[in-house]
């Protein structure tokens, strides 16, 4: 993610890796963000967010107090915001939106020379997904600002305090792990929304499946932390498996044809799988 200073009052946003490129002078293009094929809609939902550019026009505003104009004069000027994912496809799964709106958080606080603390981060860019209509949670962003491999947690309730702990893993263990990994694009992508509304609703409406397999991945996750902090990858891929199977079970939507028939083509070299 780039920002900078312009000359002019407007905002100019570039996602450079699909050459999407266009100037804004109108507050309400801007804030027009809910449809997540629009090139610029993370862009827009992180000013948004960053409470750089207002959610909607408050009723008791006139047009000349929410212009553009008048918000980039509070701010020093207009700006140019771009971004740009490296070597990984869009809708890959591997939760490159979340990261990306993580670092044009980071961006935008870094241009207007204020602090952000990382926990606060992970809620701006929760805001990011719920304005852009594409849903999400926390996990991809912790992920991404965390280093190394770890152990993500957090509290039951609304108000969630997220808890990232860095699993002691030796060198040993790390090179096992880029030595045996592979990883395959199979080109298909889906809206995390769909997903979550399918599963967030059997949570909520006490489906007794849903509730005890999220249980178990739960417990799952625990287990691979101890198997990898022992150097043990064929614990781990096994119950990389389970997770595997528990995903399934979650929601069957997770596989298809397509990747049942990769996994088939290569059973005889696999130890453990996930998407």
């Amino acid at each position: 993610v780039i920002v900078k200073k312009l000359n002019e009052n407007k905002i100019i946003l570039a996602s450079t890796d699909i050459g999407s490129y266009k100037g804004f002078t109108n507050i309400k293009e801007l804030q027009d963000c809910s449809n997540p094929y629009d090139a610029f809609a993370l862009h827009k939902a992180a000013l948004i967010a960053c409470g750089v550019i207002p959610y909607s026009n408050s009723v008791n505003q006139s047009e000349e107090e929410v212009s553009l104009d008048v918000l980039l004069n509070s701010i020093g000027g207009g700006f140019y915001l771009s971004t740009r994912v490296i070597n990984i496809p869009r809708g890959s799964g591997l939760g490159t939106s979340s990261i990306l709106a993580a670092a044009c958080v980071k961006g935008i606080y870094e241009f207007l020379g204020a602090y952000i603390k990382n926990h606060e981060i992970y809620n701006r860019v929760l805001c990011i997904e719920q304005i852009m209509s594409t849903g999400g949670g926390w996990q991809d962003q912790v992920g991404g600002l965390e280093k190394g491999i770890k152990m993500v947690t957090s509290s039951a309730g609304l108000d969630q305090k997220i808890k990232s702990e860095q699993i002691q893993v030796s060198d040993a263990t790390y090179k096992e792990l880029e030595k045996r990994f592979c990883v395959i694009y199979t080109g298909q992508r889906r809206l995390a929304r769909n997903l979550l509304r399918e599963v967030v609703g059997k949570y909520i409406g006490c489906d007794p499946t849903a509730i005890e397999v999220l249980y178990e991945i739960q417990r799952v996750s625990v287990l691979m932390r101890f198997e990898l902090e022992k150097g043990n990858i064929g614990g781990f891929a096994k119950l990389l498996n389970q997770q595997w199977e528990l995903s399934k079970k979650l929601d069957s939507g997770c596989t298809n044809t397509c990747i049942e028939q990769i996994f088939f083509a290569c059973e005889d070299l696999i130890d453990g799988r996930m998407i």
